[in-house]
């Protein structure tokens, strides 16, 4: 036996994953978890898994082991299950949101994965846990070499695992990709990035992107959306970069309010406490912890606004105006103040268009820019 982990690990929304250098993009729960009989680790996805934790913010007690073999079964856990896992090259354990990692040393070969925790429903009532508190849930993964066999629940004792359980049952299985041709399209977006970026960095210098003049060091290190947002509304980014880090936070949560009000939600009494926390920096709550959940949620509460429902019943389209007013949300809670305000920006005019420009202007008026 070999122990890989054998410490304390950060979460964030009720979240950790085993991910793999090979293993092609998820979209959410719904691909990880779907077809499963257990709602704590997700496997459906080729080359990843999806662990749930009961705490939805901090530190958790986490011990990782590969075994040669199938270990004894510790009874002692409170909930256990178990799943089929094979790595598509390099697998690590990987904290959310790009965090820490931790190479697992796993061969190309199939394994059985035993994830089992304890203290599960004391965490999800605690939410968050500070540095200098005692750990509340623990968490044991272990690995051996086992053939492929359906995922199971051995031990289920809490609510928290219970409910998971029962969620993941309702999804349907995901549409799995074909990996050898998404193994091509992988080689050729690389080749195509490194191209692009010999492009920006020999051929055309930075400035050009941004008309000729360079921006501030804070705009230059901007990236995706945040970044298409400042080129086409540089003085207002400015501005915002100039704000303090807690202002800009304030801004992001303001811009999901507005078009969380434009689309009749920002009142519902489960959606208005998540407006709250963003605005003050604070972990979204449940269910918009996990973006499949607030779906789900979107889909079946009857005081959501019929043109909401029906949208996310009939399938959400990634690009529609609502998806792009709902997400607002999540572009918002984005770690980096300046860049959550900018991408929660973008996102709205997407999702609004621009000839409705009540954002830009609202956030110029706040902002001091004509």
């Amino acid at each position: 036996m070999r122990t890989v982990l054998d410490d304390e690990v950060d979460v964030s929304y009720s979240q950790i994953y085993v991910k793999s250098e090979e293993a092609p993009d998820f979209g959410g729960m719904d691909d990880t978890f779907g077809g499963q009989s257990n709602g704590l680790c997700g496997a459906a996805w080729p080359g990843t898994l999806w662990l749930v934790t009961g705490l939805h913010y901090g530190g958790v007690g986490f011990r990782v082991e590969v075994h040669d073999e199938c270990p004894e079964l510790d009874d002692s856990w409170e909930e256990i299950v178990v799943a089929s896992y094979r790595p598509l090259g390099r697998a690590s354990l990987t904290e959310w949101g790009g965090g820490e990692s931790w190479e697992l040393g796993l061969e190309d070969v199939d394994y059985r994965v035993r994830y089992s925790a304890s203290g599960m429903d004391l965490a999800f009532e605690a939410h968050t846990r500070e540095d200098d508190a005692p750990v509340i849930d623990r968490y044991l993964l272990q690995f051996w070499p086992c053939p492929p066999e359906p995922d199971q629940v051995v031990k289920q004792t809490g609510g928290t695992a219970a409910y998971w359980h029962e969620t993941v049952t309702k999804l349907p299985p995901p549409s799995l990709p074909d990996l050898v041709e998404e193994a091509r399209l992988k080689a050729e977006r690389e080749e195509w990035n490194r191209e692009a970026e010999r492009i920006r960095t020999e051929v055309v210098p930075e400035a050009v992107h941004w008309g000729g003049t360079l921006p501030s060091p804070a705009l230059q290190q901007l990236c995706g959306s945040g970044r298409e947002m400042a080129m086409a509304e540089r003085e207002l980014a400015e501005a915002l970069a100039a704000e303090s880090p807690q202002r800009q936070r304030e801004i992001a949560g303001w811009v999901a309010r507005r078009a969380y009000q434009e689309i009749g939600l920002a009142e519902l009494d489960w959606v208005a406490p998540a407006l709250t926390d963003v605005e003050q920096g604070r972990p979204l709550p449940p269910p918009f912890h996990v973006v499949a959940l607030a779906w789900q949620r979107l889909q079946s509460d009857p005081s959501v606004p019929q043109r909401v429902a029906a949208m996310a019943r009939e399938g959400i389209d990634r690009k529609s105006p609502m998806s792009n007013a709902v997400s607002t949300l999540f572009a918002a809670a984005q770690p980096d103040p300046f860049q959550a305000a900018l991408a929660a920006l973008y996102t709205g005019i997407e999702a609004f268009g621009t000839e409705s420009r009540f954002l830009q202007d609202e956030v110029k008026e706040q902002l001091g820019v004509d």
